[in-house]
């Protein structure tokens, strides 16, 4: 019985090491390094007239911060839900607004792809967008 336990916790390490896995969550500016604040920081103090609010920066090939600022939202609106789907060779964000009014200034999300992808696509409300800037 013993040997069958043993047997069952070398599987199940071996079977959770094996594959990595497509992640992503919400994090604040304050979980992010210096190279992320950064970059946001020059988004926030830019002159440039406003866009879309999407943004997207690349600290490694796999993994990636999406930046969402007021600019995304239009009047009224309020930020929503983000879904990642992938196929063979590409990754799709899927952003969403909702109706209902946010006091949020941003959303920040930590992606860590399980792979590199060789198209990126992005969409708001269903309808494909580009990123405003994307950073490394």
């Amino acid at each position: 019985m013993r040997k069958l336990f043993v047997l069952l916790i070398v599987v199940g390490v071996l079977v959770g090491c094996g594959e990595k896995q497509l992640s992503y969550s919400e994090v604040t500016i304050d979980q992010v390094n210096a190279d992320v604040k950064s970059f946001i920081d020059d988004i926030e103090t830019s002159e440039e007239p406003e866009g879309n609010g999407i943004y997207m920066f690349n600290e490694t090939e796999v993994k990636r911060y999406l930046y969402l600022n007021r600019d995304f939202l239009e009047s009224g609106k309020g930020f929503g839900d983000v879904e990642i789907k992938t196929d063979e060779d590409s990754i799709q964000i899927y952003l969403q607004e909702n109706d209902e009014p946010t006091e949020d200034e941003y959303k920040l999300y930590n992606i860590t792809l399980d792979r590199t992808y060789e198209y990126m696509q992005i969409f708001k409300n269903d309808e494909e967008t580009h990123f405003q800037l994307i950073g490394l």
